[in-house]
């Protein structure tokens, strides 16, 4: 009672203030894609002020839609594939609001990193000062595109407030055994002296940032034991796989097979080196007497040209607290037998000639373990007895930078290594290097120099955005129930190390009972670059800016304006300053605006796709903007008084229909296959029915007007400002457009009723929702073997795939989704039914040819 009051007093004060800046209808041609600016001016301030204030109320559903974006690094200015990450996310947060959710959509800033510190010292300035400033303008950029973030919710990681629960992070792996300081070979990049991640690094061996080579080096590093959750994390992907398509197969490659055992062996005579040994078969580790290295495993000698040599020191087999030697063989010996990170066990069989060389002798007594045994002592003294990947290795979180996260450890006066302790962070970064303050910390000794790697910032940071102001806890029991996030936006590039890093941290937290739940991410929209137009003079290979290029007169090639002799290519890349190839967004959306900005990068291509954005205009934009209010324009034209409009039950039903089979598929698009260019084209195709009826009729009848007001509802998600117009001419009694709900389909409606196999689509017919929504998986599997799905499922048992792990998931309105795995190689499978579905769609093409020659015949 009391909400509805609320709300009755908000729509009176709202129709006070509410006026559009047009005079509808239109009295002459007039096209609203050229009056965008003067909208854009007069809504923003109305939309933005009515987000922030109904905050505070109570939304129809009690249930919440956490909606995530990668957040950016400050460089102080936004570019465009920025402002296409964020529009996704926006639009997909508008789309829940409509649908009555409580939706959360934060913004924040991973404001660590090298570019800052390089800046300070190319330029004099302090690395905070400088980030700051770069945050206090790319704040104000994204402000002005007045996409709705919870900015009550901002955070920076560079902010004691924050990084101090990520050294509480940190201290807990270490307190639970996953932490450990070990000498490693590293990649080093000689330039910006430190460490770098193998993502890192391209595909010609050279740093991402400062372009040199990379080089190895061995140093002492922190390193965080991944490897354990590796089993986990890849187990976990397969639940996932249906959501995360081509990104779970990203990460499960990363990941790599997991289908042998960790044993990390202790170099004698060393602190904390260690050989990390990869097997199948567990009960080998009980009868090892000697290893075998390729020569291009960290530990041989690369100065060694002859083959093979046993290395100057022995290993400790932890479990049977043997000293076993190291033999170094070149590469192409016994190329037929497996290696797992350039290791394997020594055989005496198979390598009888290296044991006799080496005089190693093979024991009488073989020993009996049982797997339980040799895992129990190998954890007992912190050896590793797993069960992991072939390839994943512990994560180097070291960095050798200032201005980072202070790793929050000690080495204490007694020579040992301990954590900081948790009710005494933050570590600040002036206590790098330093003398501990024994009165604060209550330790003696001297703190860690270096820095944590920035994925670590990431790896946990959606966490806080659902309690970015409390000083006790990293976030409160009961905002965490939030978790997990319901839809991910970000660069696709990210799919196999961040997200990698940040669902092993979700899972460690949830073992030690942090968080609820353990994946934290349930969907995700991965989205692809946007490329810019890169001009090349080609005997040089220069990159040239487009001011000094010109067509030839033919318009077939492209030439250097002071030079004309000299021939310029043209191609699309990754935009960067380098390149001359940017777009500078602040000027595009003073040229063009926000909502036709927007209009353009969702139109785009699909957001897993990427963009050349010199093959995108605006056009298509300003067409279909000019048609509907053009329309919207005719219908308030159109209104007359009921005695004289007679209803016509045949055009009802056809606008009922249309209203239906669009509003299904715009909403399907944006919720369910994340494709915004198709809902857009689904808009398209809605005005286009629409403009086919005459406007008399959709302005007087239930079904023209319900179907002409869904239509701008819908528009709002994509380009709120000329939307809020439009319906504020249509429903100027209504209040703004953002308290209007999305519209839904009606009882007696068809919905798609699809089979997804091993991520692959079956088809998706439309079925009446009255006819499947209520059903029980073993009946909609019925219905779809005898009915709907039937050809496809008969070719599959006839080429022998089987099928396994049946369930299905269904939105009301929308669809009903079976889903199944197959038993075998999943890759070849896909294959096969690749190939059935394209036996199937010549059939009907076939079907649908020999329909067509009947009906002309006839």
């Amino acid at each position: 009672m009391l909400l509805s009051k609320w709300r009755a007093g908000v729509l009176h004060r709202q129709v006070r203030y509410l006026q559009t800046v047009l005079n509808w209808p239109f009295q002459s041609e007039i096209k609203i894609s050229e009056k965008m600016k003067s909208l854009e001016e007069s809504w923003s301030k109305k939309l933005m002020e009515h987000f922030e204030n109904q905050k505070t109320i109570p939304c129809r559903l009690n249930e919440k839609k956490y909606i995530l974006s990668m957040f950016p690094y400050p460089s102080g200015r936004l570019h465009i594939g920025h402002m296409r990450v964020y529009t996704i996310s926006d639009a997909t947060a508008r789309y829940y609001r409509l649908n009555g959710y409580r939706v959360i959509h934060p913004i924040g800033w991973d404001s660590f990193g090298l570019p800052a510190e390089n800046a300070a010292r190319n330029n004099g300035v302090d690395p905070r000062e400088w980030t700051i400033q770069n945050i206090e303008t790319m704040r104000r950029q994204l402000k002005a595109t007045q996409i709705q973030f919870d900015w009550n919710r901002e955070i920076s990681t560079c902010e004691p407030e924050f990084y101090r629960w990520t050294q509480w992070i940190f201290c807990r792996l270490f307190e639970n055994g996953l932490v450990r300081r070990t000498q490693a070979e590293v990649n080093w990049d000689p330039i910006d002296q430190t460490v770098l991640a193998a993502e890192q690094i391209d595909n010609e061996g050279r740093s991402w940032r400062s372009g040199a080579v990379a080089e190895k080096k061995k140093l002492s590093q922190w390193m965080i034991e991944t490897p354990k959750y590796a089993k986990r994390l890849q187990e976990g992907l397969r639940k996932m796989s249906e959501q995360w398509g081509e990104v779970a197969d990203i990460q499960a490659n990363w990941i790599g097979k997991c289908d042998v055992f960790r044993f990390m062996l202790p170099v004698i005579g060393t602190e904390n080196e260690f050989i990390d040994l990869r097997i199948r078969d567990i009960f080998e580790i009980s009868n090892a007497e000697f290893l075998v290295l390729k020569r291009t495993h960290p530990m041989a000698d690369k100065t060694q040209e002859q083959f093979p040599y046993k290395l100057p020191f022995e290993v400790l087999n932890g479990v049977t607290g043997r000293r076993i030697p190291a033999i170094v063989v070149d590469d192409d010996y016994l190329p037929d037998t497996e290696f797992f990170l350039n290791s394997r066990i020594g055989n005496f069989k198979t390598d009888k000639e290296l044991a006799e060389k080496f005089r190693v002798q093979e024991p009488k007594l073989k020993r009996v373990l049982t797997k339980n045994d040799i895992q129990e002592m190998a954890a007992f003294g912190g050896y590793g007895g797993y069960e992991t990947s072939r390839t994943l290795t512990d994560w180097v979180v070291s960095r050798q930078r200032a201005w980072g996260t202070p790793i929050p450890m000690i080495q204490t006066e007694n020579g040992r290594r301990a954590a900081a302790k948790l009710e005494k962070l933050p570590v600040l970064g002036t206590d790098r290097g330093q003398k501990v303050d024994e009165k604060r910390f209550e330790t003696a000794g001297t703190f860690d120099s270096d820095t944590l790697d920035t994925f670590f910032d990431s790896s946990w940071y959606y966490l806080r955005y659902l309690d970015p102001k409390n000083a006790s806890k990293l976030a409160d029991d009961v905002f965490l129930k939030e978790m997990p996030v319901d839809v991910y936006v970000g660069g696709i590039e990210h799919a196999a190390v961040h997200m990698f890093f940040a669902r092993f941290v979700s899972y460690f937290l949830n073992d030690i009972g942090v968080i609820p739940t353990a994946e934290p991410f349930t969907d995700l929209i991965p989205q692809g670059i946007v490329r810019g137009r890169t001009f090349i003079e080609k005997s040089s290979g220069k990159y040239l800016s487009p001011d000094d290029v010109e067509y030839s007169d033919d318009q077939k090639s492209i030439r250097l304006k002071s030079n004309p002799t000299v021939e310029v290519e043209s191609i699309y890349e990754k935009m960067s300053k380098s390149k001359n190839n940017g777009v500078d967004l602040v000027e595009l959306l003073t040229t063009d605006g926000i909502d036709l900005t927007r209009l353009r990068i969702l139109e785009a291509a699909a957001p897993r796709a990427p963009i050349n954005w010199g093959e995108t205009d605006l056009k298509g934009a300003k067409k279909l903007l000019d048609r509907i209010a053009t329309m919207t324009s005719d219908v308030i034209k159109s209104r007359v008084a009921s005695s004289e409009f007679k209803k016509d039950p045949n055009i009802d039903s056809q606008i009922k229909e249309t209203y239906n089979f669009f509003v299904r598929n715009v909403g399907m698009c944006l919720e369910v296959l994340h494709l915004h260019n198709t809902a857009l084209m689904r808009l398209q195709g809605f005005t286009n029915a629409l403009k086919k009826i005459d406007p008399v009729y959709l302005a007087n009848s239930e079904e023209g007007i319900r179907a002409v007001r869904s239509l701008i509802i819908m528009l709002q998600v994509f380009c709120p400002h000329v939307a809020a117009e439009m319906w504020t001419a249509l429903e100027p009694d209504s209040g703004l457009i953002l308290t209007q709900n999305w519209p839904e389909i009606d009882a007696d409606a068809d919905v798609e009723f699809l089979l997804m196999i091993d991520g692959v689509s079956g088809g998706r017919p439309s079925v009446g929702r009255q006819k499947i929504e209520n059903l029980r998986l073993e009946d909609l599997w019925k219905r779809a073997e005898l009915n709907e799905h039937s050809d496809i499922l008969k070719m599959i048992k006839a080429d022998g795939i089987v099928l396994k792990d049946h369930r299905f998931s269904a939105r009301k309105g929308f669809h009903v989704t079976l889903v199944c795995n197959t038993e075998g190689d999943k890759d070849e499978n896909r294959k096969k039914i690749g190939k059935i579905l394209d036996r199937i769609q010549a059939e009907k093409r076939k079907s649908d040819k020999k329909k067509k020659a009947k009906k002309a015949a006839k």
